[in-house]
């Protein structure tokens, strides 16, 4: 089996179940070259017990396992959390790994394997998952209306809205804070400071604004007033 040390900006964790101690001792060689955390299990029930108090970032496991076999752990996993999975099995039979795709695994693999080939399926696995996370961090959505908060930016239905600072602003309150009433103060506060020494008019004006554009838009998210107290966005649509 060949070698392939690629370096990793973030510590991502790996768990491995296998019961055969040389395969084990093998992965996790190479994939902490790679700027990996590893931890092996020769069993799925360690692994799943592991898993339960501290999750990690992907599980790497044998099918053909004593105790709980990689199907069984897959479908345990699945019932709590969408942790990517990697099969790895000397089975190389097409049910075979239609049923661990069904199960839930995100890919399969099978013995004997290069070192190459894993390393490049465990590197594209966690990028996806990072970028997914990444990218779910800097959005937020509200129906059709998504704000980018590295861009400050608003698109609805992809399409980007032309919004001033203080409209991106006001809209970003709304959209982190969906279904919450917010009153002219709580929004003169939170958008123009405590020491803003103009009336409340302004917060109507701001909102007069947003709303044309979000008309204009065709947009299904709107900001709905809240009689006798202020304004909310809502994510009913």
């Amino acid at each position: 089996m060949e070698g392939v040390a690629i370096s990793q900006l973030k510590e991502d964790s790996i768990c491995i179940a296998d019961d055969d101690k040389k395969i084990c001792d093998i992965l996790k060689a190479q994939l902490e070259s790679m700027g990996y955390a590893v931890e092996v299990f020769y069993n799925g029930i360690d692994l799943l017990e592991r898993f339960k108090k501290t999750p990690c970032d992907l599980i790497i496991t044998d099918i053909m396992m004593p105790g709980l076999s990689g199907y069984e752990l897959c479908r345990e996993i699945r019932a709590f959390s969408d942790v990517p999975i990697l099969m790895i099995s000397a089975k190389d039979e097409e049910i075979d790994r239609v049923l661990g795709l069904e199960l839930g695994s995100d890919d399969y693999i099978s013995k004997p394997f290069s070192l190459r080939e894993i390393s490049l399926k465990v590197r594209n696995i966690l990028r996806r998952v990072n970028s997914k996370q990444q990218t779910s961090d800097s959005q937020i959505c509200c129906l059709d209306v998504t704000i980018n908060s590295d861009s400050r930016e608003v698109s609805v239905n992809s399409q980007i809205l032309n919004t001033s600072n203080k409209e991106y602003e006001l809209l970003h309150l709304f959209i982190t804070n969906k279904n919450r009433a917010f009153s002219r103060e709580q929004i003169i506060q939170t958008i123009w400071g405590y020491d803003y020494m103009g009336d409340n008019r302004q917060v109507d004006h701001l909102i007069k604004r947003l709303r044309k554009k979000l008309l204009l838009a065709d947009a299904q998210c709107k900001i709905e007033t809240v009689w006798g107290f202020g304004y909310k966005v809502s994510d009913k649509g």
